[in-house]
């Protein structure tokens, strides 16, 4: 042999990557001569759809492709990798295995394709092996096993770098080639694991086919030091291997799922398992294990099954719940069969009670009563109660009273749900309370001193006396309320703690203004709120005794000038006013009727002219 190349075969166009990957092809026309294999996964025309072409050889070989395979569709990348696969159907032809790492192009799971050989071998695929998740590129590498079970079928060998941290699966040959993976190689760690793949002949010589995976990746010498892992046959292990028992998650309880490894005689051209039973057996005790057979699962040529399996009750504070199981691989002869492994396992409720709903907070004299709707979970406990996001208390029915409230308070109310074994559900609907013991009145009411037309307000806010007074003879007081009127809003809320429902006169007392009450009685009702708006219509008090003090907007306001509350402004308040106003009197005095902590001519100018029309409080 020379260094001269003696057969030269070229892609099509350009971005082609003819050659990325070639292989041996073995003989796959059954000529007696072997052939080769190319990829070129940039075809067509830099789509990605990809092609692999298989040279026949010969005495006389040329360069022209003899079979032209295709990928499905653009950017599948079929021809990425290619290899002889053996004879995975046991026909006489060799037969050959291309990767399209990228295949579908939607989810790029990856895929293989089998082309069996014969005398006139065709182009379209006999067996499509596809990655188990999105973006997994399986089918990155392919390659033939050999016969790695010893079965007479050649098995070929397929890795998915991206499929967790990397993985490599083994699928049996046969006369009837199935589609799921019998072997399953994984990384423990982000390494780069099935980078590379191959067959490793019989290393240990056994009689059967051996593995090698490489890991470039790996970092457990330094960087990038890389591992290679290679893979021993073995004898055909005939017990099936649970490989898990757990809890279903986000669950009522009441199911594990368990998980187990076929057995060995589970295999195409085998077929000797006619099903698997799952069996149960209490913590053993002096006599061991009492097996009970509590399900019958079909064997169906699987590598792996499932099963969910129901429990008697799940894991509690006072119970453990922990069951032992076990898989036994049955035949059509009742005396031969095969135990698995034993494990333990129990089952949660990890469920959460739904939210409890449409929480509503009623305050009466003295609490807060709250109710919600009752939440329909079989296994629900009780329910936690929240006051401004801090557990106050637990009921065990949908409503509670809470006493320890404070008057003139806000408090805000949610609930949650609880089951028996713990689980607490989300919060409800916050329910908002403002608890008061009293009835409120908002009133509305300017003094004529304190007004000023210009920005529509008040110069100041002032202390007022609200009277709740029967709205018969003598008019009696039932309730009073000291509060302020705000100098921008000209309002401000009254409290009354002891008048009963009913109508009343509303009356107003300020320092130095004349005492007003409301043009009629008005309704009150005790534990509500209501609103009365002197200011909007003289007629808003009795006997339209205001004064108009704004013309834009209207607005009237209660006069100015008592000075003396006698119920009249005279002649006695206008002297008193003149006094303070001579000697240069300042503060919050009564004779200021203008709110600016000063007496002066203006505030004797109000009163002498109030005085001057007789102004005094009209009542009934």
């Amino acid at each position: 042999m020379n260094n001269t190349s003696d057969v030269t075969m070229t892609g099509e166009s350009i971005t082609d990557f003819f050659g990325y990957s070639v292989s041996n092809a073995d003989d796959v026309n059954g000529d007696g001569f072997d052939d080769v294999i190319v990829g070129a996964f940039g075809f067509d025309s830099g789509t990605e759809q990809g092609k692999a072409y298989i040279f026949f050889g010969g005495s006389t070989m040329n360069a022209s492709p003899d079979v032209s395979l295709y990928g499905a569709s653009a950017d599948d990348e079929f021809g990425y990798s290619v290899s002889n696969a053996g004879d995975v159907n046991g026909d006489g032809y060799y037969d050959v295995i291309v990767g399209a790492s990228f295949a579908p192009s939607t989810t790029q799971q990856g895929r293989a394709y089998i082309y069996y050989g014969g005398i006139v071998m065709n182009n379209a695929a006999d067996v499509t092996l596809t990655g188990a998740d999105s973006f997994d590129q399986f089918g990155i590498q392919v390659s033939t096993a050999g016969d790695v079970n010893n079965d007479g079928y050649d098995d070929v060998f397929v890795s998915a770098v991206n499929a967790d941290n990397g993985s490599s699966y083994v699928f049996f040959g046969g006369g009837s080639m199935n589609s799921s993976a019998d072997i399953l190689m994984s990384a423990t760690i982000a390494e780069g694991f099935g980078g590379s793949i191959s067959n490793a002949g019989d290393v240990n010589g056994d009689g059967k086919s051996d593995l090698v995976v490489g890991s470039s990746s790996n970092d457990e010498l330094g960087l990038n030091f890389g591992k290679a892992y290679l893979y021993m046959s073995t004898a055909t292990n005939v017990n099936p291997r649970i490989s898990s028992a757990e809890d279903v998650p986000f669950d009522q309880g009441g199911f594990i799922k368990m998980k187990w490894f076929r057995s060995g005689f589970d295999v195409l051209n085998v077929n000797l398992i006619t099903q698997y039973k799952i069996e149960v057996s209490d913590p053993p005790g002096a006599g061991g294990f009492f097996w009970e057979n509590i399900a019958t699962i079909p064997a169906s040529l699987y590598p792996t099954y499932q099963h969910t399996v129901a429990t008697p009750n799940d894991s509690s504070s006072g119970n453990s719940g922990v069951l032992y199981y076990r898989v036994t691989a049955m035949t059509s002869d009742a005396e031969q069969y095969w135990h698995s492994n034993i494990i333990s396992a129990y089952s949660l409720d990890n469920l959460s009670p739904a939210a409890p709903s449409s929480l509503s907070a009623l305050p009466d004299l003295n609490s807060v009563y709250l109710s919600w709707n009752a939440n329909t979970e079989a296994d629900l406990h009780h329910y936690i109660i929240y006051r401004d996001g801090i557990e106050l208390t637990t009921s065990t029915g949908n409503n509670f009273d809470d006493a320890n409230v404070m008057d003139d308070s806000v408090y805000n109310y949610q609930v949650a749900a609880v089951d028996i074994h713990g689980n607490v559900s989300q919060l409800s609907n916050i329910a908002n309370v403002n608890f008061n013991i009293a009835g409120q009145i908002n009133i509305t009411a300017a003094m004529e001193g304190f007004y000023i037309p210009a920005s529509n307000n008040m110069i100041t806010g002032d202390t007022l006396m609200v009277y709740l007074r029967n709205s018969a003879f003598p008019y009696s007081i039932a309730d009073s309320s000291k509060g302020v009127i705000n100098g921008n809003t000209l309002s401000g809320n009254f409290k009354f703690y002891i008048a009963p429902t009913g109508n009343y006169y509303i009356a107003l007392k300020h320092r130095n203004s004349v005492e007003t009450w409301s043009a009629a009685p008005q309704s009150y009702t005790n534990l509500s709120n209501s609103n009365y708006d002197f200011s909007n219509l003289i007629t808003k008090a009795y006997g339209s005794n205001q004064i108009q003090v704004d013309a834009v907007p209207v607005r009237f306001a209660i006069y100015s000038g008592d000075v003396n509350q006698d119920g009249t402004v005279d002649a006695t308040d206008v002297s008193t006013i003149d006094n303070d106003a001579s000697n240069f009197v300042s503060g919050y005095v009564v004779t200021d009727l203008t709110g600016d902590d000063f007496v002066d001519g203006t505030d004797f100018s109000i009163a002498d002219n109030n005085a001057a029309n007789f102004v005094s409080a009209i009542t009934p």
